[in-house]
């Protein structure tokens, strides 16, 4: 959950009748909206810094991440594409979805130095394989018990091995994220892939 959730009525509650159901409630840093974690999800993270000089929007920040991944599944003959996917649960501009069904949702966190340059995380959730109606299904639980009214469904969603014929979709994920990092010129930075088995 971005931190902006925790602060809502009603929050402890349905965070507590959540864990109580198998699915705990971790805050993040970043924004955007709360996204389930599941072991067949791929968090990819960037944090780099950039000098003071150098000019790098928040959607230049969004950019440099999404044509990583654009580029990564494009070694994979995936096709991705960038665009809010509208009723897909956390909906962003920089959505990545193939099909018209979203693949990922990215967000962002800065801040500024001492001596005015920034400082960046920007991070991805990848829905790469496995059935996603169990995280859906709980994240909604969580969500209706205290939040507006939900307007994303889970059909908007679709996982990258639903698209390739591989049979570990998330070993060939990994491996192109890591080539394309290694040729990527973009700012410098650390980059870390992570799954949750």
């Amino acid at each position: 959950m971005p931190s902006r959730i925790s602060s809502l009525p009603g929050f402890a509650e349905a965070a507590a009748r959540s864990e109580a159901r198998r699915w705990p409630v971790i805050v993040r840093a970043t924004g955007g909206a709360p996204v389930p974690q599941f072991p067949d999800m791929l968090n990819l993270a960037l944090a780099y810094r950039l000098d003071a000089e150098q000019p790098w929007s928040l959607d230049d920040g969004y950019r440099h991440l999404a044509q990583i991944l654009i580029d990564a599944l494009g070694q994979l003959d995936l096709k991705a594409t960038i665009g809010e996917i509208a009723d897909a649960f956390c909906p962003g501009r920089y959505d990545l979805s193939l099909g018209g069904r979203k693949i990922a949702g990215l967000a962002q966190r800065r801040r500024r130095a001492m001596d005015g340059g920034q400082a960046i995380l920007a991070h991805a959730c990848l829905l790469v394989g496995g059935d996603i109606a169990a995280p859906f299904i709980a994240l909604a639980e969580f969500e209706d018990s205290f939040m507006p009214p939900r307007k994303w469904r889970i059909e908007a969603a679709t996982t990258l091995s639903a698209h390739l014929t591989s049979d570990d979709a998330m070993a060939d994920v990994i491996g192109a994220i890591s080539d394309t990092l290694r040729h990527n010129d973009s700012p410098g930075y650390i980059a870390a892939a992570e799954t949750k088995r």
